[in-house]
C-alpha cells in the first residue's frame, strides 16, 4: 500500500506540474487583458544592463567626457547586493582602499559615492550594472581602537532619490592593482512618464499584495508579508516618509532574505539531525553507554560513508534549489526596477514578481490537499493512521534486528 501511495502522490506531483504551467500561461493572458498591450512586458524580457567588462590595460587616468550634466564619483562596488532610492544601510569600513574613500569624501564635504550591482555570473568580478545609486553618508564612527584596527569606520548611509546611469569607470586598473578606490562618470535618471495616470496599476498591486499575504496566513507560512505594512504603504512615485513603490520593495527584499534563511536553516536542521542520528547510531554499536558525551564535534565528510555521503549532497542540492530562486529575485529581480525607466514599468514589473509569490502559494496548497486527498482514498482517514502505526513497529522490529547495517540516513553540519 505504502508504494502505491508513494507512486500516486509522484504521480499527483507531475500533474500538478503541467497545471501550474497551464495556470502560468493564462496567468500572463490575465495579465494583458488587465494591462494595455503597450504596457504589458514579459518578464523574460527585462534583461539587466552590464557595463563593458572592465578592462585594467585601459590605464587609470581616463578623461571624464565633461558632458553636460555629468558628474565624476568615488564608485564603491558592494558585490550582487541591489540598494534601493530611500533605503538606509550601515557598513563597516576596512580595506585601505575604501578608507582613503571615506577620507577624501569627507574632507571635499560631498559625502556621496556610487554603489551599483556586481554581476554575479563574472567569475571575476569585473562587470558591473550600468544603473545604480548614490549613497549619502550621514553619520561616521571610528572604532579603529575598540577592534584593533580590523574595521576603521562604521558608516550610516542613506541611499539619495535620484538613480544613476554610469557611463564609464574611469580607472579600471585599480580595480585590480587595488592602490585606491573606483571613479566613475555619471549622471542622474529621471523617470520620463511622470505625466501618466498609473493608479490603476498602483491599485492592482496593492490589492495582490493584500491577496498574497491572506494567503500566507491561510498557509500558515512561516515566513509571512506583513499585512500591516500593505495598510500602511501605497505604491506611488519617488522616496518619502509616507510609503511608496520603493518602500514596498525594500520590505519585499526583506521578506525574500527571510524566507532564504528559514529554508536554509530548515534544510540544514535536517542535515544536523540525520547525522546526529548516524553518529549515535555508530557510537551504539560500539557499546558505549554515553552517547551525547562521545559524539565528535564535527565529522569530514569524506570519513562518512558514500550512501551518507549522497544525503548530505542531496540535501545541499535542496539548500540550492530552494534557496537561489529567491536570491535572484532579490538581485537580478530587483535590479530590473532600478533600471526601469518609468514608474509605470517598474510597477508592472513588480506585479510579476509579487504574483510568482501568489502562484507559489496556490502550488503549495493545490499539492498538499492532493496528497491528502490520496491519503484519505487509500487509506481511509483513522485506517491510514493504524496503517502508519504498524509500519513503524515493523520498521523499529527491522532496525533491532541490526544494529551497525541501518545508517543511510544521516549526514553532517561542521
Amino acid at each position: 500500500m505504502t508504494i502505491l501511495f508513494l507512486v500516486l502522490v509522484l504521480r499527483a506531483q507531475l500533474n500538478y506540474s503541467l497545471l501550474f504551467q497551464h495556470q502560468q500561461r493564462q496567468e500572463r493572458i490575465h495579465l494583458r487583458r488587465a494591462i494595455p498591450e503597450d504596457d504589458y512586458i514579459e518578464p523574460s524580457e527585462s534583461k539587466i544592463i552590464w557595463l563593458p567588462p572592465l578592462n585594467p590595460s585601459r590605464g587609470r587616468d581616463l578623461q571624464p567626457s565633461g558632458e553636460e550634466g555629468t558628474m565624476v564619483l568615488p564608485l564603491f562596488p558592494l558585490g550582487s547586493i541591489v540598494y534601493t532610492p530611500g533605503s538606509q544601510t550601515t557598513l563597516n569600513i576596512f580595506e585601505p582602499r575604501y578608507r582613503k574613500m571615506y577620507n577624501d569624501i569627507l574632507m571635499s564635504g560631498a559625502r556621496r559615492f556610487v554603489t551599483t550591482m556586481v554581476n554575479p555570473d563574472n567569475s571575476q568580478g569585473k562587470e558591473f550594472a550600468q544603473v545604480g545609486v548614490v549613497f549619502f553618508l550621514e553619520d561616521l564612527k571610528e572604532v579603529s581602537q575598540q577592534t584593533n584596527d580590523a574595521i576603521k569606520y562604521i558608516c550610516q548611509h542613506k541611499v539619495l532619490d535620484k538613480r544613476v546611469c554610469i557611463h564609464s569607470v574611469l580607472n579600471p586598473e585599480d580595480w585590480v592593482t587595488q592602490e585606491t578606490y573606483l571613479r566613475c562618470e555619471v549622471s542622474e535618471l529621471e523617470d520620463t512618464d511622470t505625466d501618466v495616470d498609473t493608479t490603476s496599476l498602483e491599485i492592482r498591486l496593492k490589492e495582490l499584495l493584500g491577496r498574497v499575504a491572506d494567503m500566507q496566513e491561510e498557509n500558515k507560512e512561516d515566513v509571512r508579508f506583513s499585512k500591516e505594512a500593505i495598510s500602511r504603504l501605497y505604491p506611488k512615485r519617488g522616496v518619502g516618509s509616507d510609503g511608496t513603490l520603493w518602500e514596498i520593495v525594500e520590505l519585499w527584499k526583506n521578506f525574500l532574505d527571510a524566507r532564504a534563511q528559514a529554508s536554509s536553516r530548515k534544510i540544514q536542521g535536517d542535515i544536523q539531525a540525520r547525522l546526529v542520528k548516524f553518529l549515535a547510531d555508530r557510537q551504539s554499536g560500539t557499546g558505549s553507554t554515553n552517547k551525547d558525551a562521545d559524539l565528535p564535534k564535527s565529522v569530514n565528510l569524506s570519513d562518512l560513508p558514500p550512501d551518507i555521503q549522497r544525503d548530505v549532497k542531496t540535501l545541499r542540492e535542496r539548500v540550492l534549489d530552494e534557496v537561489s530562486p529567491l536570491i535572484d529575485e532579490q538581485t537580478k529581480g530587483i535590479q530590473t526596477l532600478l533600471q526601469a525607466n518609468t514608474h509605470q514599468e517598474r510597477l508592472n514589473l513588480f506585479i510579476h514578481i509579487v504574483d510568482n509569490e501568489r502562484r507559489r502559494l496556490i502550488a503549495k496548497r493545490t499539492l498538499k490537499a492532493t496528497i491528502a486527498s490520496l491519503e484519505s482514498s487509500i487509506f481511509g482517514g483513522g485506517d491510514y493512521q493504524e496503517q502508519k502505526k504498524e509500519e513503524d513497529v515493523v520498521n523499529t522490529d527491522d532496525n533491532n534486528d541490526d544494529d551497525t547495517d541501518d545508517m543511510d540516513e544521516d549526514d553532517r553540519t561542521k
